[in-house]
């Protein structure tokens, strides 16, 4: 997470991402994930749970020697997706359930605007959080950016009264010395989809008259890890992870001391009764919308194939307008998207992704100051389809347009199929110089004709220089591959990786002008 000059999320398992101090926004058109109905656009019913009270008695998970475990820290550790009344998901964060009846604690900035709050739960931490529940925002604080929220409803919108939730023992903030080990348990997109757990130590405080308001850390805090769980030595809860001021240096974050808000701040935060919040999601969007791509704001709506040197104009025309486009890769040449003419006064951002599991994974990302121009060059190890993703994080403007340009399969003119002119297919067959017998798991592929072998393995400890490969593919069972993507006209030079052993050879393969889908047989090779 990234806090200046802008509050940034790394992420990752999510293409649309809209940093909130240190939550992520996650895939525009995500939607909950329900086994029979989508979120109720209205209050799925009332709930007859009693609201916790400072005093009520918290059944605390605690262990034969007196310490909490990891496992049960991870299941009352919760993540929460802020979504609008239709189910997208606007943006993520974490929670820790601190009453066995579904009391959470998060950070205010996490829950205070979000239309409808769904929460995840981690059964195993080799897997994501599975949807479960919708909780009410019940007291909130945005100068301590706390709030609490109670689960009220399953995740199909029936209502439930929870008594055996697994909560977690809360600590005494007050207490913490400097030096003393933190643990910080939540969901930052950079750690993917599955819960994520750093450590680290008490750095310092932070105090308003007399009262600890703030505990800093140099244990990893990231974007989603926002309103997540900080436990001391004992497993309990002792602050909740809200941001990180990063150490710049010449434009290089190098490292950073994260704030944790103290848990004894909740006996102020249950003053502060909360209002619900409004779905504003489609606020400020103009009667008549100058963009022809609308709608394209989930992946499902992507605009697209553009086609190599696309350039397109648009607009971000409201608040939470999301700009969606797709390109069909041929070849595994690099790929370029520059987002300029971005209005003053606006904050756009620009996202690559591809196809997840579940939804698209962002795999490199822009995210300059203010009207700078954003740009991504981006080399992929595979073909097929890419999301690219403009997302306004400050501002909008529907008088003026941004232009987006992208470039792919090594050049800018189109082919058939949405392709470059030009490309071909190769396949063979990797034998063992001696035994003949095929080499199997090893990585054929040719390199870039500007580059020799020198230049690919110049930094031979550290690996290839994956920048100027052209095409590459891995040999199966029967030492057969296909590289995808050879442009015509050129002399490759060709390399073999099989396991620690390599051969590349400069100039080997000739690949004429008119050359069509070829196969080269078997290749034999000696290290």
């Amino acid at each position: 997470m990234f806090a200046t000059p802008k509050n940034r999320p790394l992420l990752v398992s999510a293409i649309l991402v809209l940093s909130i101090i240190a939550c992520v926004s996650p895939s525009a058109g995500r939607t909950v994930e329900s086994s029979t109905q989508a979120i109720p656009t209205e209050p799925a019913a009332t709930t007859e749970a009693a609201e916790p009270t400072p005093d009520a008695p918290i059944d605390p998970i605690v262990d034969e020697t007196g310490s909490i475990s990891i496992e049960d820290i991870v299941a009352a550790s919760v993540q929460i997706f802020a979504a609008d009344t239709a189910g997208r998901i606007l943006w993520t964060g974490s929670g820790t359930m601190i009453s066995p009846t579904g009391e959470i604690l998060t950070n205010c900035h996490v829950a205070c605007e979000a239309p409808v709050l769904v929460i995840a739960v981690t059964d195993t931490p080799d897997l994501p959080p599975e949807e479960r529940y919708i909780a009410e925002i019940r007291f909130a604080d945005q100068a301590l950016d706390l709030a609490l929220i109670q689960i009220v409803a399953d995740i199909n919108g029936n209502a439930i009264s929870p008594t055996d939730l697994p909560a977690l023992q809360i600590g005494d903030s007050s207490s913490l010395s400097l030096g003393d080990p933190v643990r910080i348990f939540g969901y930052p997109g950079v750690g993917g989809e599955t819960i994520t757990f750093t450590s680290g130590s008490v750095s310092g405080f932070q105090t308003q008259g007399t009262e600890r308001i703030g505990i800093k850390t140099d244990a990893d805090i990231a974007s989603g890890n926002s309103g997540g769980t900080a436990v001391d030595a004992a497993g309990r809860l002792i602050g909740v992870p809200t941001l990180v001021n990063p150490d710049v240096r010449d434009g290089v974050t190098i490292g950073g001391i994260g704030l944790l808000r103290p848990v004894n701040l909740v006996a102020a935060l249950r003053q502060q009764a909360a209002t619900p919040p409004t779905d504003d999601s489609m606020a400020g969007q103009p009667d008549s919308d100058p963009d022809v791509n609308e709608p394209n704001d989930t992946t499902d709506q992507a605009t697209g194939p553009l086609e190599p040197g696309a350039t397109v104009q648009a607009y971000i025309s409201w608040a939470r307008d999301y700009d969606i486009y797709y390109i069909d890769v041929q070849t595994t040449q690099r790929i370029t998207v520059s987002l300029t003419d971005i209005p003053g006064g606006t904050d756009y951002d620009l996202y690559l992704a591809e196809p997840g599991a579940t939804e698209p994974n962002i795999i490199d990302f822009s995210e300059a100051a203010g009207a700078a121009d954003e740009f991504i060059e981006f080399t992929p190890g595979r073909t097929g389809r890419f999301y690219i993703a403009i997302i306004p994080y400050e501002g909008s403007d529907a008088a003026s347009p941004y232009t987006l340009t992208v470039t792919y399969d090594g050049g800018s003119q189109a082919g058939p199929g949405g392709g470059a002119a030009g490309i071909i297919s190769i396949t063979g067959r990797v034998i063992d110089g001696q035994t003949s017998r095929p080499l199997s798991g090893g990585q054929f592929g040719i390199i870039d004709p500007a580059f020799s072998c020198r230049d690919l393995f110049a930094g031979s400890a550290k690996g290839p220089d994956e920048d100027i490969i052209i095409a590459i593919a891995e040999t199966n069972g029967q030492g057969l591959f296909t590289l995808v993507g050879v442009p015509e006209n050129n002399f490759y030079s060709v390399f073999f990786i099989f396991g620690n052993d390599y051969v590349c050879t400069d100039d080997w393969l000739e690949v004429p002008p008119d050359a069509i889908d070829s196969d080269l047989g078997d290749i034999p090779v000696s290290f």
